[in-house]
């Protein structure tokens, strides 16, 4: 993943925290230059965005340092071969072991997955379709899936506007095909999926038809 934009200070401050690990605020005020007000404020806004956190860290008697690290969002930032590497594995392992040694992958993360979901369904008392619907979709959040929900007169819809297994798809649709049996076990409902982010689609997008009581909520 490529840097994002911020303004100088806040990448300088970035970069620091990359490449050192941590910072005190006065590592930071000798490297570059700013004061110490500045700084805080950068640093909490970068705290706000999810990119910075904060530690308290004692070394003998004396009072805890207060030291700033990247978060996991944080380092992702900076670029990786992740993807590449990812794509050079599925082709070795469709090259020397089948499309089927993918598949028993694929189908036991989707039923972890789905574990998951239940877990949090029972966790929540989700009975109902919707509130079944809020959790999938801050499931769907976290996982970076940027999912949209929409209830209208043909039903329901859910968008997912991210796909976080991009390079994943790039060699292989099962994920594809077991998202959609995914919803429709965590629903209860059949699914159609009529929108394809691989074939040029700002979003997958799956068509349910709910009962008549969802959509009149």
């Amino acid at each position: 993943m490529g840097l994002v934009l911020h303004s100088d200070t806040k990448q300088q401050l970035l970069d620091l925290l990359k490449r050192r690990g941590q910072l005190t605020l006065s590592e930071a005020e000798a490297a570059t230059g700013l004061r110490r007000p500045t700084l805080r404020e950068h640093l909490t806004q970068l705290e706000r965005d999810g990119l910075v956190q904060h530690v308290m860290e004692r070394h003998g008697r004396g009072r805890p340092r207060l030291l700033y690290r990247l978060t996991r969002t944080g380092v992702q930032l900076f670029p990786n071969r992740d993807a590449i590497l990812l794509g050079r594995l599925l082709q070795f392992l469709k090259q020397e072991a089948g499309e089927a040694l993918l598949e028993r992958f694929f189908r036991k993360f989707w039923e972890e997955r789905l574990q998951e979901i239940e877990r949090r369904l029972a966790q929540h008392e989700a009975h109902t379709l919707q509130a079944r619907l809020s959790v999938v979709r801050d499931f769907l959040e976290e996982e970076g899936f940027m999912p949209e929900l929409v209830v209208n007169d043909q039903g329901l819809e859910i968008r997912e506007c991210n796909c976080p297994f991009t390079e994943t798809v790039r060699h292989t649709r099962l994920p594809c095909y077991l998202e959609a049996r995914f919803f429709e076990a965590v629903l209860g409902l059949p699914t159609s999926r009529v929108a394809y982010i691989p074939e040029g689609s700002p979003a997958c997008t799956y068509t349910f038809n709910p009962p008549m009581t969802l959509k009149a909520q």
